[in-house]
């Protein structure tokens, strides 16, 4: 800082950072400054130009140095490109080797299965080696190797299409094969050691060779019994079907046989769950249709004579049912339900049940009268002919008849049959039904159904009563005797209300057949006697005479009835001895009812001519009783 009232001196500072102390300036000083200034500035215009030249040159010797760097740089990459190459070619060559070496093996085809798996397994790490590699060389060893792979895969699949054609014979010929035999064991583990090969080279060969080849196998060794089973005539006895002659149940057995017998042998093949399935679902598929397309002709057939081949529908039915059961005892998992495939026979079998009660309906309708010596008729020999043979397939039936419940779904139910039928309850479904015990209601059903429409035709016919019982009781005796000789339908009738509906259908037969007797008994009935008062020695009473006129008037009821009916009795013509033997033991009943009558009256208190009333002593009367029979 300056002081006041000093005169202050001018500084400069250098470029080096100094300062220096300027003097006064001066003119010749100034110019001399500026002159010297001016040298400066010529100088630094100097060193920038030089400096300028010196930057261009270096400029230049850049630009020029570049190229030979660039060159350098590729030269190098080339280098290591080439180096990369050459072992790139070695490796495919290493592979080309390999290929080399498996080809004419693979291409000869008598490799072991497992030698097939060892090649491939070399060939697809060489492949997978040369996975990326940019070279055109490996990209066509690479799909040579793959077309090694499918030769030596194609191999192992004729070589399994061989074997399972060896085990599983199809001529052109004529078919006397009918089942289905088990694979030899040694064949067996060959052919699951290729299955195990396609598993892990071509999942698609396994289950639909064998599939295909087993397949046709199968339906060429039941195609003869299938069509037999179709075309056979239907044998019947007595015009019914009879149990077991029918040529399905070889056909059935058969198949039943082929479908354990080819499950087992796919388990032992095929080790994957869903390969074993897919094999049986795919081998039987055919057979299934071919089965039901079976079920499906019978049943047409049957369609057309149901009332008389309802019996053989029962049949096939009962036997799909059995081969049922035995194929899931047999086999861990079915492929197909036997028992669904035979729906439609099934409806067919239960809609017989009203069809039979429509057909009696019409036979007995359609008389033009009943026999006058009441002989045995044709619908009901027919009837007993159904009922025997429905004894026959209970359980059958039974599985028929339960889901359709009872009696509402076969029931007929006239409108005259409420004043007769031996049927009780609403007729509603009950799932509580047993076996035997609805079985036991179609039954009686079907005798209700024949006596019913019997009875309707007799009141049509004849003015008494008497005559209609008779009717009854001639076609209800000979029901009685079918079911006593057949231990099946007694059995089936016992275990339900079969033998008491019988027992009432009798009785309303016979009360209508004893109306007349019931009033000539009528007169034997006790009366009551008034007498006058008794002697003082105790003697009896004296009748009075009214009283003594009632009884002279039963005598003579009595006697006028009882010859009547007797002569009646003897007048019938009747066709069958058992059944007159029947009715005279029913009649008999009057005897007791005369003798009591008698004793009581013999004695002659009513009347001083007893001759002219009593007839008939006890054993007179029993002689002509006896004499009916």
């Amino acid at each position: 800082m300056s002081r006041p009232g000093m005169i202050r001196t001018p500084t400069n500072t250098l470029p080096n950072g100094t300062s220096s102390v300027s003097l006064p300036a001066t003119p010749a000083s100034t110019a001399a400054l500026e002159q010297a200034l001016k040298k400066a500035d010529i100088l630094a215009q100097h060193i920038a130009g030089s400096l300028a030249r010196l930057g261009g040159a270096s400029t230049t010797i850049e630009n020029a140095i570049k190229p030979i760097s660039g060159s350098t740089q590729t030269y190098t990459n080339i280098s290591k490109n080439v180096e990369a190459t050459v072992s790139e070619l070695e490796v495919v060559r290493s592979y080309q080797a390999v290929f080399e070496e498996e080809d004419p093996r693979i291409r000869r085809g008598n490799l072991e299965v497992v030698e097939y798996s060892q090649s491939i397994s070399r060939l697809k790490a060489a492949i997978k080696s040369l996975e990326g590699s940019p070279l055109k060389s490996s990209q066509q060893v690479t799909l040579r190797m793959n077309q090694l792979i499918n030769t030596a895969v194609s191999n192992v699949r004729d070589r399994y299409r061989k074997a399972l054609i060896g085990v599983s014979p199809v001529s052109d010929g004529e078919n006397n094969v009918e089942f289905v035999p088990e694979i030899p064991e040694a064949m067996i583990k060959e052919l699951s050691i290729m299955v195990d090969f396609f598993m892990v080279t071509d999942a698609s060969a396994g289950v639909p060779i064998y599939a295909d080849i087993r397949g046709k196998y199968i339906m060429h060794n039941l195609s003869v019994l299938s069509e037999t089973a179709i075309k056979t005539e239907i044998k019947r006895v007595n015009g019914f079907y009879r149990k077991g002659t029918s040529s399905f149940k070889l056909y059935m057995d058969a198949l039943l046989r082929a479908m354990v017998t080819e499950e087992k042998m796919v388990r032992k093949i095929f080790k994957a769950k869903v390969d074993i399935q897919g094999a049986l679902t795919a081998t039987l598929k055919d057979l299934e249709k071919s089965f039901q397309a079976a079920v499906q002709a019978i049943n047409i057939v049957i369609r057309k004579n149901l009332i008389t081949d309802c019996f053989y529908a029962f049949d096939v039915i009962e036997q799909i049912h059995a081969a049922s059961g035995e194929l899931l005892l047999a086999t861990e998992n079915p492929v197909f339900n036997l028992e669904s495939c035979s729906k439609e026979l099934r409806k067919t079998a239960q809609d017989s049940f009203q069809e039979i009660l429509r057909h009696i309906e019409a036979v007995v309708s359609g008389l033009p009268g009943l026999p006058i010596d009441f002989a045995i008729l044709d619908i009901t020999k027919q009837v007993m002919g159904w009922v025997t043979r429905l004894a026959d397939y209970d359980t059958t039936l039974a599985s028929l008849l339960i889901p359709l419940g009872a009696p509402a779904a076969w029931s007929l139910r006239l409108s005259y049959q409420s004043t007769f039928s031996t049927a009780t309850g609403s007729g509603t479904p009950n799932s509580s039904y047993m076996g035997t015990e609805i079985l036991s209601l179609f039954i009686s059903e079907i005798f209700d159904d024949l006596l019913v429409n019997i009875e309707a035709k007799a009141r049509a016919q004849y003015k008494k009563v008497t005559r209609v019982g008779l009717q009854i009781i001639a076609n209800l005796l000979y029901v009685e005797r079918a079911v006593r000789s057949s231990s099946e339908i007694s059995a089936v009738l016992t275990s339900g209300t079969g033998i008491d509906r019988l027992d009432k259908i009798r009785k309303r037969g016979l009360n209508m057949f004893l109306d007349g007797w019931k009033v000539c008994a009528s007169y034997l009935m006790d009366v009551t006697i008034v007498r006058s008062a008794s002697t003082a020695s105790g003697g009896k009473g004296i009748m009075s005479s009214k009283d003594r006129e009632v009884i002279k008037e039963k005598f003579r009821n009595f006697n006028s009835a009882f010859e009547e009916l007797v002569a009646k009795f003897k007048e019938y013509n009747f066709a069958d001895t058992e059944l007159r033997a029947y009715l005279a033991k029913e009649v008999a009943f009057v005897s007791p009812l005369y003798q009591r009558f008698y004793e009581k009256h013999k004695s002659g208190e009513f009347s001083k001519h007893t001759e002219k009333y009593i007839k008939y002593n006890k054993l007179q009367l029993e002689q002509l009783l006896a004499a009916l029979t």
